[in-house]
């Protein structure tokens, strides 16, 4: 058949990824740029009539005619395998949806031609890394095609060892386990089992971040499939304005197929860090460290911490979970004095690995539940933690009874370090400013297995929201940012970056794909206008 040449080339990697000079102009043509790429729309049969219509079954003609190009690479509904896939997303929302097939490319012009075929025949689609979304559709599909690019697993660190290019495919346990015999690291996710792509893009904290700033703020350039299948690099000095926007923009601008990630020096992969759990008696004094060490992060930027409450339904207890890191392999630094005077029911703290570390937290993050996250952000304030404390526990009254409910509100600071390292390699579009931090960031979030559960416990978390958000207005302490990681499909994360920024975001997605294929046939996630979804 006329295409089997280009399949042979295309599966060697062996054409060009970028097939015309610029981007996408007004008589952009998917069928020549797919044949460009190799595939001749003419010798796929449901294809080619697609060439002069539309189709009500354009996602059964996307998906039969990537089953014919690329084989066991496409997983058709009913077909071998697929429950598997669609079972092992994190949460049992996602789990639910039912995409028409899944595809798994190989490489990023295959990822390309998947984006080219799916604009002929007009099929949805959503893109996989790792799928820790909490809510359905955020990174799969009903009835379309999920991208799913578990087979883009670069990972190859540089002969100087200061970068390293990292597929997407990739969970934070790879990366960390891999670069740890090179006795470096990279500013990425803090749970083994979050992907690589959905983290980075979204900003993407780490236990670092003080020292060098987000996830985001670490990569060195992005490899991009565009709306018109063009593959470029995005880097400080090519293709700038892509760069910025995809460093906390998400998903709206281009499948990223490769990070090259700046590296750290992290020798044996040692760092010092765990828990300490403490009973509601010595909240006041948790309040009291967590605030402390937030404002006094300048003095050891090597210091890091996540702080919990949280109910234990089995024990009817109410607890706080300070989960504090160490960028050193030090025992107790000084910095830590005050948490460490507090008195605890549980401690776990010592010199552990960064994969180690990584798979603590994992532990607290299981499959198969039903999950919810929420977020705000304020100005950092002691009375406010108070605050939110009391709010959460209130609220809690009305949900205390679901089953296997395990509800927590985790707070964070963006530390004035957090937000200089933002500054560098033209800044991000977060709109965090250095001036107004450092940051209270929140965090609720809850697992329950009920969905007849769902409407009280969704109810209930967006009334922490909005009391916690009053409660911050009234101290003068409301920002207006959302942490894309962190939200839930009720908040509009993009218009929290401010005006100006969601104004700029949106000239660079019109810039790189003018016909808005990454707003309308990628429906999922958080697009650059309001929220994914309305209520609760």
């Amino acid at each position: 058949m006329r295409f089997t040449t280009s399949l042979i080339l295309l599966a060697a990697g062996s054409i060009g990824s970028v097939y015309s000079q610029g981007f996408e102009n007004a008589d952009f043509n998917i069928t020549e740029a797919l044949v460009e790429k190799g595939v001749d729309v003419s010798a796929l049969p449901e294809l080619a009539d697609l060439e002069q219509r539309s189709s009500t079954a354009g996602c059964s003609i996307a998906c039969h005619s990537l089953k014919l190009l690329y084989g066991s690479s496409v997983v058709i509904e009913g077909s071998p395998g697929y429950d598997g896939f669609t079972d092992g997303y994190w949460s049992v929302q996602q789990a639910s949806v039912d995409p028409y097939c899944i595809f798994k490319p190989a490489s990023a012009s295959q990822t390309s031609i998947s984006v080219l075929i799916a604009r002929l025949s007009q099929c949805p689609f959503a893109v996989k890394s790792g799928g820790h979304a909490a809510f359905a559709g955020a990174s799969s599909i009903e009835g379309g095609i999920t991208i799913a690019l578990e087979r883009l697993n670069e990972i190859t660190v540089a002969k100087d060892k200061k970068t390293v290019a990292i597929g997407p495919g990739n969970l934070w346990y790879d990366v960390y386990t891999t670069l740890q015999r090179s006795d470096i690291a990279v500013i990425g996710g803090r749970v083994s089992g979050i992907g690589v792509g959905g983290l980075t893009l979204g900003g993407g904290i780490s236990f670092f971040s003080s020292l060098y700033g987000w996830a985001c703020d670490n990569v060195a350039s992005f490899e991009v499939v565009t709306a018109s299948g063009i593959i470029v690099t995005a880097s400080p000095k090519s293709y700038s304005d892509l760069f910025w926007a995809l460093r906390g923009g998400g998903n709206n601008f281009g499948i990223v197929t490769k990070f090259n990630l700046n590296a750290i020096s992290l020798p044996g992969g040692q760092m010092w860090g765990g828990s300490r759990i403490h009973t509601a008696d010595q909240f006041p004094a948790v309040v009291n460290a967590f605030y402390n060490l937030g404002i006094n992060s300048p003095n050891d930027p090597n210091a890091a911490q996540i702080m919990s409450y949280a109910y234990v339904q089995s024990a009817n207890l109410e607890v706080a979970s300070a989960e504090l890191q160490y960028a050193k392999p030090v025992e107790n630094a000084p910095i830590f004095s005050e948490y460490l005077a507090i008195p605890t029911i549980q401690a776990d703290t010592r010199i552990r690995t960064l994969v180690d570390l990584t798979e603590h937290f994992n532990a607290s993050n299981p499959n198969g539940l039903r999950e919810s996250y929420w977020t705000a952000a304020y100005k950092l304030d002691r009375d406010l933690v108070t605050d939110v404390q009391n709010i959460f526990f209130d609220e809690l009254n009305s949900i205390r009874d679901a089953a296997g409910i395990v509800p927590a509100l985790t707070l964070q600071v963006i530390t004035q370090g957090q937000l200089t390292q933002m500054k560098k390699n033209g800044g991000n579009p977060l709109g965090l400013s250095e001036a107004q931090g450092p940051y209270l960031l929140l965090n609720p979030n809850v697992m329950w297995q009920d969905a007849a559960d769902d409407a009280r416990v969704l109810g209930a978390y967006s009334r922490i929201i909005q009391r916690a958000n009053a409660a911050a207005k009234s101290r003068n302490a409301y920002r207006d940012y959302l942490y894309m990681n962190y939200a839930s499909q009720f908040q509009a994360v993009v218009p929290s970056y401010g005006a100006a920024n969601q104004q700029r975001l949106k000239q660079v997605a019109t810039k790189y794909d003018p016909t808005g294929v990454y707003q309308r046939l990628q429906p999922g996630y958080f697009k650059l206008d309001g929220a994914p979804a309305s209520g609760p």
